[in-house]
């Protein structure tokens, strides 16, 4: 009887370290995510290398399929600084050790050098490893005024 009541107890601590745990990690995304779209407006190169995972895949709104590193060399460059003017329809859809980040924003700023101010359909995938959130793949699509 003693064992059994120990082994309930035992998995009642992992039923409930299993809910914080995906509490924190909900919590540890929104943060990555919220550096990575600072660092995006900042120029902040360097952040953006820690949280680009070293196969990440970006498609631009121009549709350029591309490695990280083009990301990070147009920021450091300061061909890209986007700042977010609005941001409508935010979800995030966390799956296991992946999350989907998907958001409509108003942006403006800087894109390959040349001025935007437009409405954007973003998504961000984003993979828990070794510890970290760290984006594994980037889209974001231009959205066309209605006619």
């Amino acid at each position: 009887m003693r064992n059994a009541i120990l082994t309930l107890m035992v998995a009642c601590l992992a039923c409930v370290g299993a809910a914080q745990s995906a509490a924190d990690l909900s919590k540890q995304l929104r943060e990555t995510d919220y550096r990575f779209m600072q660092a995006l407006g900042n120029g902040d190169h360097k952040a953006l290398d820690e949280i680009l995972d070293n196969n990440a895949v970006v498609v631009t709104s121009a549709g350029k399929v591309g490695p990280r590193d083009h990301m990070i060399n147009a920021v450091r460059t300061g061909m890209t600084r986007v700042t977010r003017v609005a941001i409508e329809h935010e979800s995030v859809t966390m799956h296991g050790d992946t999350a989907v980040v998907s958001e409509r924003t108003h942006s403006r700023g800087l894109a390959r050098g040349e001025k935007i101010d437009t409405w954007l359909q973003i998504l961000r995938v984003y993979m828990h490893k070794d510890g970290k959130w760290r984006l594994i793949s980037y889209q974001s699509t231009r959205i066309l005024p209605a006619k």
